[in-house]
């Protein structure tokens, strides 16, 4: 049972007595039918009662029924890590089922309310280690990740929370909490993310790669860094602008060439200073700039790494969920 165990329990156990004993045949089958989810949600069989209750939400004529089943569905699909189905299952609760009493009663908000708050609360250091471990029966490499002691991994899932965030601007646009969830997710924009990372997964170029210096990283692995670490970072979002907030180069530790990546260290404008790297063979590795705990004002918005400078220089528009740089939404080319 995890942290969202609790909570979420409390709100999914409520009773359900809206059917009288002598209803018609049919809706007596759709009430078995519903009874039989709910004990499956009971015993925490989340990806069977999910079927279920999506069925009902399709086929049930009953208001109580279909709006009932699509809130379970959305427990459910945040329960089996489908959350792109839960913001959907509420979204069409909200607009089909916008007087049903598991609005009215204030279930939908509470759900998203807590929701919210667990999405808000992102992790914001990430230091990472990705090697390699041997291969497979079929000759794959296996990967493991390493992270310092203590340290558990939690990806930035902003879309389940901007979009129940909609959720709350169409049930109760003025109210507190609604209010609040966007200064939570307003402040989950502007927190600084500081990132070392470390991949053993660059292919050795023509040249190799001597340990006396280090090699600059083309555009193109650039943007596949960039992808490869959005994919391990964030849930269901990613593009090949993140690298622009990094210091990259290439090393190799071991025999293993590897790509390390560092966040940039806030430099204030009017100063102009840049990171410089060792350009004598010393094999040191590229310095961080004295870190400033407090950024200001800067005019390069990838001096900071944060979700709103990332979201900035990427296009997009985590609001609506769409982008303004058709850069970012139009397929790659074969072989970039």
């Amino acid at each position: 049972m995890n942290k969202f165990s609790i909570p979420l329990l409390f709100l999914a156990l409520m009773p359900f007595q809206t059917l009288a004993a002598n209803t018609p045949a049919t809706d007596q089958q759709l009430m078995i039918s519903y009874n039989y989810a709910y004990s499956l949600y009971q015993a925490q069989k989340f990806d069977q009662a999910e079927e279920v209750f999506r069925k009902l939400a399709s086929a049930a004529m009953q208001p109580a029924i279909n709006a009932n089943s699509l809130f379970y569905y959305s427990q459910c699909a945040f329960r089996t890590g489908n959350y792109d189905g839960c913001v959907k299952g509420l979204d069409l609760l909200v607009k089909r089922w916008p007087q049903s009493a598991i609005i009215t009663k204030g279930y939908v908000s509470q759900f998203a309310t807590f929701l919210i708050d667990q999405v808000a609360a992102i992790q914001t250091n990430w230091d990472y280690y990705r090697y390699k471990d041997g291969t497979d029966e079929k000759g794959e490499i296996q990967w493991k990740e390493s992270v310092p002691v203590g340290y558990k991994i939690k990806r930035i899932n902003f879309k389940l929370g901007f979009g129940l965030y909609k959720i709350l601007q169409e049930i109760q646009p003025n109210s507190s909490s609604t209010v609040l969830g966007k200064q939570k997710l307003v402040q989950m924009l502007n927190l600084p993310i500081k990132i070392l990372w470390t991949d053993e997964k660059a292919p050795p170029s023509q040249y190799g790669h001597p340990a006396d210096f280090f090699s600059i990283i083309s555009p193109v692995e650039k943007s596949k860094f960039s992808k490869t670490i959005c994919d391990r970072i964030f849930y269901n979002w990613k593009t090949d602008k993140l690298c622009d907030f990094f210091d990259t180069y290439d090393d190799v530790e071991n025999l293993n060439p590897k790509y390390v990546a560092k966040t940039k260290e806030f430099v204030p404008s009017e100063t102009g200073i840049q990171p410089v790297y060792g350009q004598a063979g010393n094999g040191l590795k590229p310095p961080m700039l004295p870190q400033v705990n407090s950024p200001n004002t800067y005019t390069d918005p990838t001096a900071v790494l944060t979700l709103a400078n990332l979201f900035l220089v990427s296009g997009y528009n985590p609001y609506t969920d769409t982008y303004s740089n058709l850069t970012e939404t139009q397929p790659a080319l074969p072989g970039t």
